[in-house]
């Protein structure tokens, strides 16, 4: 019987440096309440959060075109984009600051990828793997209403 997965050198390296980064950035995005790059302050990663109403799905947003709002910079794909988040920051932003909605539904921060997302009742929740998404569809208000009480909980 053959393994299912055998990790290689590169596999553990990179793991160890992602879990380390997490564990170095957690008290810094946990202040802030956004998931943010800690080098450059860039919110979810640098994605337009305004592209997930208007595009139905994820874009890359531009230097160009930034906002500050709650101690980190959102980038978007326009000008446009910008001024719409600028004139109603709370109607475009994720839940949960960016956070994985599934990891904060147990209780844990961890940033989300952009690319795992869902709108449900006008809002965006964004979630670390795929798995978390179609978790979500299954219960979405059963687990909307975990991540809320530990979200309440923070600082």
């Amino acid at each position: 019987m053959k393994p299912a997965f055998k990790p290689t050198r590169r596999d553990v390296l990179i793991t160890s440096v992602f879990v380390a980064g997490v564990s170095l950035a957690l008290p810094a995005f946990a202040k802030g309440r956004i998931a943010k790059d800690a080098a450059t302050g860039a919110a979810i990663r640098g994605y337009d959060t305004t592209a997930y109403f208007l595009k139905n799905g994820p874009a890359q947003g531009s230097e160009v075109y930034s906002v500050s709002w709650n101690d980190a910079t959102w980038r978007f794909a326009s000008q446009e984009e910008a001024d719409l988040f600028a004139a109603n920051p709370e109607r475009f932003a994720p839940q949960f600051g960016g956070y994985c909605t599934r990891a904060a539904s147990f209780k844990k921060l961890v940033p989300a990828d952009p690319e795992v997302w869902r709108i449900h009742g006008n809002k965006l929740y964004m979630f670390a793997r795929p798995v978390g998404g179609k978790k979500f569809d299954a219960g979405a208000d059963a687990m909307i209403k975990k991540a809320q009480a530990f979200w309440d909980t923070l600082d």
